[in-house]
């Protein structure tokens, strides 16, 4: 980083240059978990300072996560320029891609909704929703009905993702391209099982 704690910076702009800093530690090492002191280190801020501007580590956290997230539903978004089912292929690989990119953080994510934090379950809710609202709008422009027994398949689906990418982040048995493959293509078999 450029900047340095000596810097003269505006409140906004210490944030922003914190955030950033968390964002090139993930970059640099997807597997670390991320601490409160080497955020610090990487912005050349001290741990004091990180706590000032953002006022504990939890929600230091959480403003890491919302950013990640804003970011994963900005990959995500359909490109309209693709034909329905290759919309929803690309939608699905680059949200796994950006899962992969910092595979810690969206690991903290889901437990610290899972364990009931209000704020990042309420973020998890809102990003799953979004999610849910491309990947049935992308169902439904290939031509398929979207009936209730459809509608609760695909938010299963939403579910059996998360919990697939949440265990080969913690025991990556299967390459990166493998599980794109699988994510992909769960989501044909499932859809494959509402119309019989």
């Amino acid at each position: 980083m450029s900047q340095t704690s000596s810097a003269r910076l505006r409140p906004d702009e210490r944030r922003a240059q914190i955030l950033e800093a968390a964002r090139q530690v993930l970059l640099d090492d997807p597997h670390r978990e991320l601490t409160v002191e080497l955020v610090a280190a990487e912005a050349k801020v001290s741990p004091a300072l990180l706590f000032h501007y953002f006022g504990s580590k939890k929600k230091f956290q959480y403003a890491v996560i919302e950013e990640a997230a804003a970011e994963i539903l900005l990959r995500t978004a359909p490109d309209q320029s693709l034909p329905p089912a290759e919309q929803l292929r690309a939608g699905i690989r680059a949200f796994v891609r950006a899962v992969l990119e910092a595979p810690q953080l969206y690991r903290a994510t889901l437990l610290m909704s899972a364990a009931g934090d209000p704020e990042i379950r309420k973020l998890h809710k809102e990003i799953r929703g979004v999610f849910s609202t491309w990947v049935i709008g992308a169902v439904r422009e290939r031509g398929l009905e979207i009936t209730p027994v459809v509608e609760l398949a695909l938010h299963g689906w939403q579910g059996y993702v998360e919990q697939t990418l949440l265990t080969w982040i913690e025991d990556p048995t299967i390459t990166a391209d493998e599980l794109e493959h699988l994510c992909e293509h769960s989501l044909d078999a499932i859809v494959a099982t509402t119309q019989h």
